[in-house]
């Protein structure tokens, strides 16, 4: 048995261990209160804190980051090896079996045998239970029970043994609790009004006894007042939450336990003060129930936490150089390819806009030298072509730039429709990019040099292209590779017919190796030895989408390889392969960008800008009033310019805001007085909707409302609800069910959609 410290002393003593701990990191009621009985729930020694704790954890599995079942059933073995020969438990271990404790021990025994269901202790878990119910159903006095069998009956032990059958497979038709319940008002109190309310409504929710909406109003009206004890106020909180829609008005009874709780070592807790005679501090009991409560209130967690088409976005945003742009590899100079599908796979993350201007500028700077080397050079650089082509992507060119770049490209043709490379002659690559190029800048495909190019190509070879030498009459093709053979197919894609790249198009499949393309399926090295290429991502993305075109689906063989070199780490520090992925998982990313947590999280720890048009800054600013009386004082306002910059709370209206710029799962169709989101349809009257949402910089939160629902979307914020909002997006709605016209919180529900 477990050697335990005096009880009047492991109370205060664990009170001031956890309230001088520092609090290390954020925490919702739920996080935080399941760590406290992880860590002290069996530390009283009593059976009832005890099973209160395994009670308690087993409700609030799925609703907190971590795996709760080892905890629970840590906790059940140890209960179970406390049952006595006769079946029940004592209020210690050892002690003699009484009705209420055996009561409680069968409550937390119902909810922890799912948590053992595969194991070899399944079966002493049922066979304790068992036990445990016919002790209890042998130790009634008549219709009720006393505390111990066959003793004056009294409230206290009858309610709590309603509450344990109702739990273990009896309903309010079975002979032994109807009878009970009918005798349950004769009875004997001695505990107090506001704890045998709150037992007796959870009761008759687990017998399924009816109970008249007059109580549940009573209760709503007792936690709206100040006459009550940690313990008391928990308990009635997770009554209620049985027998109440989520109501605005439920969640400002979790806001008033919140303002009660201690803090600290990342545990949350709450402690009932002893009153004469008893000199011992509770802090199981009132911790239990509200944990109890809140995991009512709070969705399950979704299964899915980690999304297996998850893009590498930050480590892309990482690899970029101070000025502007990236390598090749992280770390290396600053290169016009790597920078130019370092944005486009930037613009299927999340806004960046800073991020991308800056590279932007130095891409610009480059266009200016690029051209210089291009002159004089007389050839057309890969540098050159993916500065003009980031460029023209972002539409950073006027018109006259337009026909500038028209200018340098034919300048430096070897002949017509053809680009190539001093010594070495006209190239497949150099003319592919100009060919590209020319396009992009709104050439017509009636152009002598586009013809010209298209003839020229398709003419030199049938099973791709590579470097390109012709001596005399007879001409060759070195080392066909797939990125050239690409390079060439992308630029004929839009002026050439299937039949004519058939040839080169089953070349390129023919490459395909171990999932993948690589530069080469087969090189030979200094020695004559013969060599596998390496698949890359950047190539075998490009081959997908090209062959996708023209009806050869590698899709999921793609995905597949693309996940597999992410995980590994085989693209790391490569920028190319990274944005590559980017480019490549973003047409599967089917998960949320951001949750509503993540948002949640961030106001515990970061500082926000409160942004809004100018005709919402009364709103604004009681927002702001309301968060820093919730979180401290870390917001502050702003306008509408500053969403993107940091972590943000945007209050605007429906059409204000494009949510789906900033989380591309959530697109919103507001049609007349109808809100459709995520298949569904909401009145627009009367409704807040509250959308998540993310930049470079941090979270944000979107409370989209008409000018006439202010006084629901400053509710949100007065009753602490952005503290336990969950999920890809919540619809807050108002109903004015009693006609007065005034807003009040049993009439506000929350729902989470998606």
């Amino acid at each position: 048995m477990v050697k335990r410290w005096p009880l009047k002393i492991i109370p205060l003593i664990l009170i001031g261990v956890i309230v001088f701990a520092p609090l290390t990191a954020a925490l919702s009621i739920t996080e935080g209160s399941a760590n406290f009985l992880k860590k002290f729930g069996d530390s009283s020694g009593q059976i009832r804190t005890l099973s209160l704790t395994i009670i308690a954890l087993a409700e609030a599995s799925g609703r907190v980051n971590e795996d709760l079942t080892p905890k629970v059933r840590e906790f059940t073995r140890e209960l179970i090896s406390y049952q006595n020969p006769d079946g029940g438990w004592g209020y210690f271990p050892g002690s003699v079996s009484n009705v209420l404790d055996t009561s409680y021990a069968l409550i937390a025994l119902s909810k922890a045998e799912k948590f053992f269901e595969g194991t070899d202790d399944l079966f002493k878990v049922d066979d304790a239970r068992k036990k445990g119910v016919k002790f209890l159903v042998s130790s009634k006095t008549g219709n009720t029970w006393g505390y111990i069998p066959n003793s004056t009956p009294m409230f206290y032990p009858t309610v709590l043994a309603l509450w344990a059958l109702g739990e273990n497979g009896h309903n309010s038709s079975s002979p032994v609790v109807s009878s009970a319940v009918s005798s349950l008002p004769e009875l004997p109190r001695y505990i107090d009004d506001y704890t045998a309310l709150g037992l007796r409504l959870i009761a008759f929710k687990a017998v399924g006894e009816p109970v008249d909406k007059s109580e549940v109003k009573e209760l709503i009206e007792i936690l709206n007042g100040d006459d009550l004890s940690p313990a008391q106020r928990a308990l009635l909180t997770y009554a209620l939450t049985l027998y109440s829609e989520p109501t605005f008005e439920v969640v400002a009874t979790i806001a008033r336990l919140d303002q009660i709780k201690h803090t600290g070592a990342n545990m949350v807790f709450w402690a009932d003060t002893p009153k004469y005679p008893i000199s011992v501090t509770d802090t199981v009991t009132p911790t239990a129930y509200a944990l109890l409560a809140v995991s009512e209130l709070v969705p399950p967690i979704r299964e899915v936490t980690i999304n297996p088409n998850e893009m590498p976005c930050d480590q892309l945003i990482s690899y970029q150089n101070p000025d502007g742009g990236w390598g090749i590899y992280r770390g290396s100079p600053s290169n016009e390819k790597a920078t130019y599908y370092a944005l486009i796979a930037i613009e299927a993350c999340y806004p960046a806009p800073d991020i991308v201007e800056k590279a932007l500028n130095w891409t610009e700077e480059r266009l200016k030298e690029d051209e210089r080397v291009v002159l004089n050079e007389g050839r057309l650089t890969v540098g050159y072509y993916y500065a003009l082509m980031t460029l023209l992507h972002f539409n950073r060119l006027n018109e006259s730039e337009r026909e500038h770049a028209i200018e340098v490209i034919k300048s430096v043709k070897m002949d017509t429709g053809k680009w190539g490379v001093e010594n070495l002659g006209p190239q497949p690559a150099e003319t592919a990019m100009a060919l590209s190029a020319l396009m992009a800048l709104g050439i017509n495909r009636s152009d002598p040099d586009v013809i010209a190019a298209k003839k020229w190509l398709l003419s030199i070879s049938s099973t791709g292209w590579g470097l390109y030498y012709q001596s005399g009459l007879y001409p060759f093709m070195l080392e066909v590779n797939v990125l050239d053979t690409l390079t060439v197919l992308k630029a004929l894609e839009p002026i050439a017919t299937r039949p004519e790249l058939e040839a080169h198009l089953k070349w390129l499949i023919s490459q395909r190796v171990d999932g993948g393309w690589p530069y080469m399926k087969e090189h030979t090295n200094i020695n004559g030895t013969k060599i596998e290429g390496r698949p890359r991502v950047d190539l075998t993305v490009e081959a997908t989408l090209l062959l996708m075109h023209y009806g050869f689906d590698y899709t999921q063989q793609t995905l597949d390889f693309v996940k597999k070199a992410r995980d590994s780490g085989l693209i790391a520090n490569d920028t190319l392969e990274t944005a590559f992925a980017v480019i490549y998982l973003s047409s599967f990313n089917k998960m949320p960008m951001v949750d509503l947590s993540d948002v949640r999280n961030a106001l515990e720890t970061s500082t926000f800008n409160v942004v809004c048009p100018e005709d919402r800054i009364s709103d604004a600013k009681d927002v702001i009033n309301y968060l820093r009386e919730t979180f401290g004082y870390r917001f502050d306002l702003g306008p509408l310019s500053l969403m993107e910059e940091g972590n943000s709370i945007v209050l605007a209206g429906f059409d204000d805001v494009n949510v789906s710029r900033y989380n591309r799962y959530i697109v919103l169709d507001i049609s007349g007085n109808e809100i459709g989101l995520k298949n569904s349809t909401y009145p627009r009257q009367d409704t807040v909707l509250l959308i998540p949402g993310r930049t470079a910089k941090g979270v944000m939160l979107f409370v989209l409302y008409d000018e006439d629902s202010s006084e629901i979307a400053k509710l949100v914020f007065k009753i602490g609800y952005v503290k336990y909002m969950q999920g890809p997006a919540v619809v807050v709605h108002y109903e004015d069910r009693n006609g007065d016209g005034k807003i009040e919180l049993n009439e506000v529900t929350a729902e989470t959609v998606g």
